[in-house]
């Protein structure tokens, strides 16, 4: 018996190094396809951004951009990287798949960007990556939950963001074992990122030996929720899941004040300030889970400082956004700074494959990748809104 266990033992060490092997083989295939790469002269690096500035997602896409020229310039006037500055050219597409591939054709072909930062939206990035990755431009810390972000693996694919599934499971576990919950439903967006929520939500609550009672979706861009609010009420829920960006989980919140329904909620994501301003008291109790803190965050002299220089350079308290903005630049330039001066497309991956327990002073996080693993952090902090600001009751945690 004991030679047996002995053997199956060896049999798995085996396995693994056998797809350990594998994984390593097929990241020096990729590497070797990889080209010289564009947008890097001997003053200059051009950095391409595409966001939303103008559609349902722009509370978040603008402060995002903002916090990246707050660290650009900061960087910048630190003499650069390696002699060379940083040009932030940003690209607003609206929240739309199609408008995202037209901006970023122009940040590939005209501005000839060296690489792509933080594109916003799990529906935009699945256009936009491969476009990016036949150029080899690398796609660096898209703002999305979405595994396609840094799977398959490719030497030039980072994530930043925690899978929405992850934080979704999260969300789950937290309200049964916390709260004691075991009436679920959700309301999602009718995308593949929103139903990948709900697969999410499902498989969790199979854990706990429970099913969704209800589920109802909404497509991108949709205002009125009432039908879904009412079908979900009726099915005579403890806790409805949210499956939804900022602005639709304000209006769902206040369709469900509305119809007079005071069940508890929680939202997977998008735990920022402008639910707040946009729900009103209907979002007062709402749980939420988060990668960053926000403006809830303690004042440290570090994290006041930038928020000092936010307000003097755009005129407005610093906003949520601007966190995943600021650190995904400043990630970019420890990666940089590790590439050296011979900045290329994969130079800058063997210089972000350094990275170990990278932080910025905004509370949340924090990023490690090596070869073969670019994946974001798995961790959530648990928020709830009380009083009208978000508040820290859990955390981190997973599921």
């Amino acid at each position: 018996m004991r030679f047996k266990c002995l053997f199956q033992g060896l049999n798995r060490v085996r396995s693994w190094l056998l797809l350990a092997g594998m994984a390593l083989a097929t990241c020096h295939v990729q590497a070797q396809a990889i080209g010289a790469g564009q947008g890097v002269t001997d003053t200059e690096i051009v950095l391409g951004v595409v966001t939303d500035l103008s559609g349902p997602v722009a509370s978040v896409g603008a402060p995002k951009r903002d916090g990246m020229i707050l660290a650009v310039e900061e960087i910048n006037a630190a003499g650069g990287i390696h002699g060379r500055k940083i040009k932030l050219v940003v690209e607003d597409m609206a929240y739309d798949p199609k408008r995202a591939v037209l901006a970023t054709q122009k940040l590939l072909t005209q501005d000839k960007v060296f690489a792509l930062v933080g594109t916003l939206g799990s529906a935009m990035n699945q256009a936009v990556i491969p476009l990016a990755l036949e150029r080899s431009v690398p796609t660096l810390f898209p703002m999305a939950s979405s595994d396609i972000t840094f799977l398959p693996h490719h030497p030039l694919k980072f994530g930043m963001q925690p899978l929405s599934s992850e934080h979704m499971r999260v969300a789950v576990k937290y309200a049964y074992d916390k709260l004691g919950k075991r009436r679920f439903g959700i309301i999602y967006q009718d995308d593949e990122t929103g139903q990948g929520v709900v697969r999410a939500a499902e498989a969790q609550l199979k854990v706990h030996g429970l099913s969704l009672l209800e589920k109802t979706s909404y497509k991108r861009g949709e205002t009125n929720y009432s039908a879904q609010i009412a079908r979900l009420k009726a099915a005579n829920l403890d806790m409805l899941l949210l499956g939804t960006n900022p602005r639709e989980t304000a209006a769902a919140a206040i369709e469900a004040k509305t119809q007079a329904w005071t069940v508890d909620k929680i939202v997977f994501s998008g735990l920022v300030s402008s639910v707040i301003t946009l729900g009103g008291e209907a979002v007062d109790g709402l749980y939420g889970t988060t990668q960053f803190v926000g403006v809830s965050q303690e004042a440290t002299p570090a994290y006041q400082a930038i928020v000092d220089r936010y307000k003097a350079r755009f005129g407005r308290d610093i906003q949520d956004g601007a966190n995943f903005g600021y650190t995904s630049i400043m990630m970019f330039a420890e990666g940089a700074k590790n590439a050296g001066r011979n900045l290329t497309p994969l130079t800058m991956s063997q210089g972000l494959e350094k990275l170990k327990n990278f932080s910025t002073p905004f509370q949340g996080s924090s990023f490690s990748f090596k070869l073969g693993d670019h994946a974001p952090p798995r961790d959530a902090m648990v928020m709830q809104v009380k009083g009208g600001k978000w508040v820290v009751v859990a955390g981190p945690m997973t599921y």
